[in-house]
């Protein structure tokens, strides 16, 4: 069976598409479009006319889409996390990089690859790209007024980087650059993988200006990644792509000024999966490649870098995935329910036996003493006047003179001066004393503190169980036992 694939590569300076007929004997191109941005304002893309023009010259119903966000609105950050495990990783991910970033890692959707770099053993660095949530939605409800929802949304120019990655095993290190009309996109490939990606503006339309400005920001990237890694990178080539190449001279001045060999990329002649792609019109590679690179990744199954999680997840895994969706929520439906039936079974036989256990408990109280009337808390009512009984043992013939917290406070205020240097930090009332505890200067200021807490009448014994000298603060740490 047959697939339609859109491979749909968005620019600031233009907005290219290629549609790709995918089945068991290969895939062809059945349409291309390119489509420039004449009239695009500063720090502003109206990305209207250039899909107005595609949904007209292209049928792309049914398809499939993979799109490209512009490579330089997506922030990028190389990181060692102390663990392996994806699940692990997107959980601790926004945390590692919030100090990294001028605003919170909530406002951004994260993604992240990992990448075994030379002498890495534990294999734990990683590439994350953020893009804000705010330009992916503005960026998706663009589309969506065509009536497109791409199943993945990736970095621009990271789809072809990652095609030659299987194009040029035999090379080992190299570098993909994709160069636009106002930036440019680098991609350092070391021991066959992506590791290191870096965006940068042009800070000049005329060519010798911006030939200048790219290599000296390729070279300062060379440099850090160098830094990073710990081993001097040596690339074997350098390739380019991207819709702000003009004529041939271009690669040529870049290479006498960077001292290595340039390629232009073509993916039309040297992708396996067209190897049988008749020849086309108007096919310009350095315009055509990225949105080519695209449809490939869906072609052969290759999917990294993704934008479309969490809030903007693809709607069409619902649609696909509904029938499987539904019958697992009703499982897990029947599941809890039957769950809740047994909560409320053992909380039924657990309240009749509860029932049966104050019923007990009344009738002892009731039994032991016979004068209380009115029976509220039976437990409660037992437990006062067990100590009421024992205080009476304790004390014969005495009334009962029940001390208050409070009273035992304003003894101990009265007492002692203020100008004593004492702080008490806590009591334990019982019911015959009461243990202070608290903290003083010196050993002498304990025993003047038990001096005249012995002339309270209340008070009939006053013993210190402890003083102590703490070496932290060289405060004496003291407990007094007051008998009353």
């Amino acid at each position: 069976m047959k697939r339609k694939i859109l491979g749909l590569d968005i620019r600031h300076d233009a907005v290219s598409a290629v549609l790709i007929k995918s089945g068991i004997k290969g895939a062809a191109i059945e349409a291309h479009v390119h489509v420039p941005l004449s009239d695009r304002k500063e720090d502003e893309t109206d990305w209207v006319a250039p899909l107005e023009t595609i949904v007209k010259k292209m049928d792309i119903s049914d398809s499939v889409c993979v799109a490209s966000f512009p490579a330089d609105e997506i922030s990028y950050r190389n990181i060692q996390v102390p663990f392996k495990g994806h699940k692990k990783i997107k959980k601790i991910l926004p945390y590692e990089l919030e100090p990294t970033f001028p605003f919170s890692t909530d406002d951004l959707i994260i993604d992240f690859v990992t990448v075994k770099l030379p002498d890495d053993l534990d294999g734990n660095n990683l590439i994350a790209a953020a893009v804000e949530k705010s330009k992916l939605q503005f960026f998706l409800d663009t589309l969506a007024t065509f009536n497109i929802a791409p199943e993945t949304v990736t970095i621009g120019g990271y789809p072809t980087a990652l095609c030659l990655t299987n194009l040029l095993d035999h090379r080992k290190n190299w570098l993909v650059v994709d160069i636009d009309s106002y930036k440019s996109t680098v991609f350092f490939i070391v021991s066959g993988q992506i590791c290191l990606i870096r965006s940068f503006p042009m800070r000049s339309n005329a060519r010798s200006y911006k030939i200048k400005s790219l290599c000296s920001s390729i070279r300062q990237t060379h440099a850090a990644l160098e830094k990073m890694i710990g081993l001097e990178f040596d690339p074997d080539g350098l390739y380019i792509t991207g819709c702000g190449l003009d004529d041939l001279g271009f690669e040529q001045d870049m290479a006498q000024a960077l001292g290595v060999s340039i390629e232009r990329i073509d993916l039309l002649r040297d992708a396996d999966p067209l190897k049988h792609q008749d020849p086309l019109e108007s096919w310009v590679p350095f315009l055509m490649d990225n949105a080519l690179s695209l449809a490939l990744m869906e072609v052969e199954g290759t999917h990294e870098f993704n934008f479309r999680k969490g809030p903007f997840a693809s709607k069409k895994f619902w649609e696909e995935n509904k029938k499987g969706l539904i019958q697992t929520g009703v499982f897990f439906a029947l599941v809890v329910a039957l769950a809740f039936f047994n909560v409320f079974v053992d909380s039924y036989f657990m309240g009749k036996r509860l029932t049966r256990l104050d019923n007990q408990i009344t009738d002892i109280f009731t039994s032991t003493f016979p004068d209380v009337k009115k029976i509220v808390d039976p437990v409660q009512q037992m437990r006062i006047k067990i100590q009421g009984v024992r205080k009476k043992e304790l004390f014969p013939g005495e009334a009962e003179k029940p001390i208050r917290a409070i009273d035992i406070l304003n003894n101990i205020s009265q007492r002692i001066p203020r100008e004593t240097d004492v702080t008490l930090t806590r009591m334990v009332l019982g019911l015959e004393n009461v243990v202070i505890s608290g903290d003083t200067d010196t050993f002498n200021s304990v025993d003047s503190i038990k001096s005249r807490l012995e002339q309270v009448d209340s008070f009939k014994k006053i013993i210190i169980s402890s003083a102590n000298i703490n070496k932290s603060d060289n405060r004496v740490r003291f407990k007094l036992k007051i008998t009353f």
